[in-house]
């Protein structure tokens, strides 16, 4: 029997060789797996703000082979540019090879955050100097993405921030004024042309509230509702290379937008009387908060006026039914906003 082994073992070898060359065990040809990598971030941009550098991206959501991306870790990688500017040193692979992290660069504190990350920069370290930027993530279960696009970026020392930010708040407007900052983040005095951007915030993030780069150090803001509150801040900024580059935030001011402001006096008050009582009109206002008007009535030997009104009239007209005869009345017509403010009062006498 034990004979017979070798020839079992043959047997069976040459059938499994056979079965998976006829296609039973596998249909096409085998193909390499798709790399456990991440998609590279594409978007990576970099700005100078005062003595930081604020870094931002779209993070990317896959794998090369379209799994659900994970990230658990993502690096920053600089590379100083020194003498001529080749396309070769602004190539991935020699940024690859060359580049290190900027953690170990030393030029600045770094704080990385979800697609965002902000450099404080030592100006003493980093201006005059030349440097490339890209960026890399690594999945959980995977490696490391390919390089990011590089973005080249030389630092400068930018405006210091303006001061003395202040707000007064109108029926129509918040006034905001400043005062120029007067020299650079260094203490050296400024010498060109300076513009400011003015920023506003209500529940989130700073949003840029003018369309265009400022020239003088004031703005009317009409964008705004009563009853809320909003945080400002201004930042001086310069052009560079046709870019404009801010300098170092101001201190926040924050404001809360009350409306103590009452309408107009109702204008051309008539009165006429009939039969059924004293019957009273005017124009309406103009504003856009108004809620409506109260009707006040004094009379003669009265200590004071009655509001004859319950609710907000929503027409500018009203009869008074309680009149009696040989009387002497004064009417007292006042607008209300829908803060509650009453306008100055618009007055008619009646004699019944």
């Amino acid at each position: 029997m034990k004979k017979n082994v070798p020839l079992l073992a043959a047997g069976l070898l040459i059938f499994l060789l056979s079965f998976f060359n006829s296609g039973c065990g596998h249909k096409g040809q085998l193909q390499e797996p798709v790399p456990r990598k991440p998609q590279a971030v594409k978007d990576l941009r970099i700005v100078q703000q005062g003595a930081k550098l604020i870094f931002t991206w779209s993070g990317p959501l896959s794998y090369l082979s379209g799994a659900p991306l994970e990230i658990s870790r993502v690096e920053i990688r600089v590379l100083e540019i020194k003498g001529e500017e080749t396309l070769e040193k602004k190539s991935p692979a020699f940024f690859l090879k060359y580049s290190r992290p900027l953690s170990e660069l030393q030029i600045g504190r770094l704080e990385t955050g979800l697609n965002r990350a902000r450099l404080s920069l030592d100006l003493n370290k980093a201006v005059g100097r030349k440097f490339l930027f890209g960026l890399q993530v690594r999945g959980k279960k995977g490696g490391w993405s390919e390089i990011s696009n590089l973005v080249e970026i030389q630092p400068e020392v930018l405006p210091s921030a303006p001061v003395g930010l202040r707000a007064e708040v109108s029926q129509d407007r918040i006034l905001l004024c400043w005062q120029a900052p007067a020299s650079h983040l260094d203490g050296q005095p400024l010498t060109e042309k300076i513009y400011y951007n003015l920023y506003r915030a209500e529940n989130g993030d700073f949003i840029l509230l003018t369309h265009r780069p400022l020239e003088e150090t004031v703005f009317a803001d009409r964008d705004f509702s009563f009853g809320r509150s909003y945080r400002y801040l201004v930042r001086a900024a310069k052009v560079r290379g046709g870019e404009l580059r801010e300098g170092a935030d101001s201190e926040i001011l924050e404001v809360k937008a009350e409306d103590v402001f009452p309408p107009e006096a109702p204008d051309g008050v008539r009165a006429v009387l009939g039969e059924e009582g004293v019957a009273l009109s005017w124009l309406p206002n103009s504003e856009k908060d108004l809620a409506g008007y109260r009707v006040y009535r004094w009379r003669e030997g009265e200590t004071g006026p009655v509001l004859l009104t319950s609710d907000h009239l929503t027409i500018p007209v009203f009869l008074d039914r309680s009149v009696e005869k040989q009387a002497l009345y004064v009417y007292s017509i006042r607008a209300v906003d829908k803060s509650g403010n009453e306008s100055p009062p618009a007055k008619i006498q009646v004699k019944t």
